[in-house]
């Protein structure tokens, strides 16, 4: 981001030394003109993925039609939501799209249409719907009837959850080729690492993003898209098989200081195990962790629970609930938990079986995939 603020700094007094200020205004701003077909009044909230950290912007909508007008000195990844009448979010109506310096976007957003937007006037956005038609909705099809009536909450079956984990993980790997194919074939490309970066936001596949960062070129590899997933590579190498666990120290439920390295001391194997209360996928896993705990505890195997709540009632019933008689730690930041950040964790449950020494020796090991582990080094 600082690079991207230089650039800007650099440019501007370049054309003010020109004395022509006003082109250069025109030259990185676009315009989003907008119609709202079956809302006349309400809100839009839009967010540009042009930092680490975005934040929306909310539009109006005035009498069926919004304005908006942004800057840029590239392409950027954008999303747009449509709020409910009690101006919460909808998540039946999210577009995304490309704005881009000097364009005038229009958007058209009809709720009861089969395509809920019409998006035209720039011509990344065009290619990114090509991308996204010829290589990924048939995908998204397919997970959109494999889950659309699943509640994770609802299955009791362990077996059934890890046949929809399983699945879930395929259809998750077939976006990753198609993204990967796409890069490699438009290397020049600001879309296919754009979509790769914002995949990349919710799990820690190092082998794919490395992959997406490869295949493109180097002027992409130093888009805002490419800098970031080498921030992402480097942040997760931190964690691949053979380093070293990063050490952290945070309470305990009872609000007693536990240190990591204190913790794996003494012990053979330590499953640092990322949950949460709210997370049902979490909650379904905990019973497979329970058994392995019971088979190997006398073995040398510890459980370090690392809880992303933030409400403490919530977290100590969860762990009364499903009989978790192991360490539990967390900070109640739920997402903004240090230690989530420290570890790269983007998506729960996650797990990092280390050694004795802190050494990372395997991770997201679930159901009976933790208890074969286990058994080939508690032997």
């Amino acid at each position: 981001m600082k690079k991207i603020i230089l650039f800007l700094i650099i440019v501007s007094c370049a054309y003010s030394c020109k004395n022509n200020k006003s082109e250069i205004d025109k030259n990185q701003s676009y315009i989003i003109n907008g119609v709202v077909k079956d809302v006349q009044n309400g809100e839009l909230y839009i967010q540009v993925l042009n930092t680490a950290e975005p934040k929306p912007d909310t539009i109006k909508i005035l009498n069926g039609k919004f304005n908006y007008t942004g800057k840029s000195i590239a392409p950027e990844l954008a999303i747009i939501v449509l709020a409910a009448s009690d101006k919460k979010i909808n998540g039946k109506n999210i577009v995304m799209f490309f704005n881009e310096p000097g364009s005038t976007i229009n958007i058209t957003i009809d709720s009861a249409a089969k395509e809920k937007f019409d998006i035209t006037g720039s011509k990344t956005n065009d290619e990114f719907k090509q991308f996204k038609a010829n290589n990924l909705e048939g995908i998204e099809e397919k997970e959109k009837k494999a889950f659309e009536n699943v509640n994770p909450m609802n299955i009791s079956n362990p077996k059934t959850m890890d046949s929809l984990m399983k699945l879930a993980q395929d259809i998750q790997q077939e976006k990753k080729d198609a993204i990967i194919n796409y890069i490699t074939a438009h290397k020049n490309s600001i879309v296919g690492v754009a979509y790769a970066y914002l995949l990349s936001s919710q799990e820690s596949d190092t082998k794919f993003i490395q992959s997406a960062y490869n295949a493109a070129n180097s002027s992409v590899q130093n888009s805002f898209y490419g800098t970031e997933i080498k921030k992402k590579i480097d942040a997760v190498s931190k964690t691949d098989i053979g380093a070293a666990a990063a050490d952290f120290t945070t309470n305990d439920e009872d609000g007693k200081l536990i240190k990591l390295s204190d913790f794996y001391k003494g012990k053979k194997l330590v499953l640092i195990d990322f949950w949460a209360s709210w997370c049902g996928p979490c909650r379904k896993e905990n019973p497979n962790v329970v058994k392995a705990y019971n088979k190997f505890h006398s073995k040398g195997f510890e459980v370090l629970g690392v809880s992303l709540d933030e409400d403490k009632k919530d977290w100590k019933d969860a762990i009364k609930r499903d009989n978790l008689t192991w360490m539990q730690v967390s900070d109640l930041k739920g997402w903004e938990s240090q230690i989530a950040r420290l570890y790269n964790v983007t998506a729960i449950p996650t797990n990092f079986l280390i050694d004795g020494n802190g050494k990372i020796i395997a991770t997201n090991l679930r159901g009976e995939e933790l208890e074969i582990k286990l058994a080939q080094l508690l032997k």
